[in-house]
């Protein structure tokens, strides 16, 4: 009997260092990670959007996503056109494997001539503002989105035309060791001779002084901290001081209101914390994924006492891949006024002002100290291919990846205001649009969207927008 009991265990054993070892078939080790094209860019920036780290543990099984993630993450960091990682150097005996990926890096400065319009989209004017030239703002920009190799940015303008601007932002985001703390500055300035003055209709009007004086100057400047525990964690607060000021033109012709109580300027110290938890696979364009994110900002400290808000913007995008060719996406995104005071016209901003769009409504602005924005959509990827141009341009520029793909939307939203209402009618209701569109992706950066929507007022048009990865 005892006899008997000994070889059961005996085989129960072995039967256990069995599985054991099939389990460690089933899994490799990453012995090391060679990154090769990156003339420019620091291993350790490269290092950080992996989806693993060298002694890293992983599953067999896994392995081609974590590297599909890795790619992605790196082409989302707008620093590559190409990204491809393989395997290499598999030893069967000892289950480790090197990681090799292959770069493209793009071109990382852009000293460029601005010819901008100043307009809140091109299609405001092109139909609003009948194509005037009078609304176009030109000058020099310097970009370099990689200055020493870690990933650092600087944006220096000179700037003249409708707006006179001049502007200058530098972001290093990897001061300690951990690569986790960065730290950037801001200096800004800007005027202009035409002001946007009220908004009638949910349209805003425009007018400038006949003697064509500058009516709205603009000026901040601060600082800013990014702290990146993980690869899809990423917070930044910021601290700026802020002063603007209009002529008196303005108050004595246009709107008293301007910013409350006939002032001509307000000054203000400025606190934000934005945080997010980034989950999605190509961040310009997502293939899948998902994205939590959220924004607490404080304008004014009573030390001035011309400005006082605090709001809290919050909200989610959950992207889902059907198959190969079709993904749905969602974004649901909502802010409110917790300071529930009376805001004057030029910080009374909602929906319309920037990439927040409901499909069919950009032509209008929808102003209010509350809101509630979904955005819904069906793509249908049919292109993503590498193009060869010319052997003569520089090498970041002999080949182009484009994406192309159809999208169908349907969007609402709710903005509440309890001021400005005489009117502006889209405001303290649900509207909706929807439409198709056709998008393009050239480069992994650059993204140009061709719309046609229709909104629940009865209008539809063609649309156009553009966007970058920086």
């Amino acid at each position: 009997m005892y006899k008997t009991k000994k070889t059961i265990l005996v085989i129960l054993l072995l039967n256990l260092l069995s599985c054991l070892q099939v389990l460690a078939q089933d899994e490799v080790i990453i012995s090391s990670i060679r990154f090769n094209g990156n003339d420019k860019t620091k291993e350790v920036v490269l290092v950080r959007e992996m989806e693993f780290k060298i002694g890293d543990t992983v599953s067999q099984v896994a392995l081609p996503e974590l590297l599909s993630i890795s790619e992605n993450r790196l082409l989302s960091t707008g620093l590559f056109n190409s990204a491809k990682a393989n395997i290499n150097n598999w030893d069967a005996a000892t289950n480790k494997v090197e990681v090799v990926v292959e770069l493209e890096e793009n071109w990382y400065l852009y000293p460029t001539y601005i010819f901008e319009l100043a307009d809140r989209n091109f299609n405001v004017w092109w139909q609003e503002q009948n194509r005037s030239l009078d609304r176009v703002n030109y000058g020099v920009k310097l970009s370099h989105f990689n200055l020493t190799g870690y990933r650092d940015r600087l944006k220096a303008k000179f700037q003249l035309g409708y707006t006179r601007k001049y502007e200058l932002d530098y972001l290093f985001p990897y001061l300690n060791e951990a690569r986790t703390i960065g730290f950037g500055y801001q200096i800004f300035y800007a005027d202009n001779k035409e002001i946007a003055y009220v908004t009638i209709g949910n349209k805003t009007l425009f007018e400038q002084a006949e003697d064509e004086r500058v009516l709205l100057r603009r000026f901040r400047t601060g600082g800013r901290i990014t702290y990146r525990p993980g690869n899809n964690v990423f917070s930044e607060f910021r601290f700026e001081f802020h002063r603007n000021a209009v002529d008196d033109f303005v108050l004595e012709e246009l709107n008293p209101n301007y910013f409350l109580n006939d002032r001509n300027q307000i000054r203000f110290f400025f606190l934000e914390l934005d945080v997010q938890y980034d989950k999605r696979i190509y961040t310009l364009y997502p293939q899948d994924g998902y994205r939590l994110f959220g924004n607490v900002k404080k304008e004014g400290l009573g030390i001035f006492n011309e400005y006082n808000n605090l709001s809290l913007t919050g909200g989610f995008e959950v992207y889902e891949k059907l198959n190969s060719k079709f993904i749905i996406g969602n974004k649901t995104k909502a802010k409110t006024n917790l300071t529930r005071d009376v805001v004057s016209f030029a910080n009374n901003t909602g929906l319309g002002w920037d990439a927040d769009l409901v499909s069919g409504f950009e032509l209008f602005v929808m102003d209010g100290t509350d809101y509630v924005l979904l955005l819904n959509n069906l793509k249908f990827q049919f292109l993503n291919k590498d193009t060869k141009t010319s052997k003569y341009l520089p090498k970041q520029f002999e080949k182009v990846n484009i994406k192309m793909a159809l999208r169908a939307n349907f969007d609402f939203a709710y903005v509440n205001e309890r001021t400005y209402i005489e009117t502006n009618t889209i405001n303290n209701r649900w509207f909706f649009g929807y439409g198709g569109a056709l998008d393009i992706i050239l480069f992994n950066n650059f993204l140009y969207s061709f719309e046609y929507s229709i909104n629940d007022l009865g209008e539809h048009g063609y649309f156009l927008h553009s966007s970058s990865s920086f």
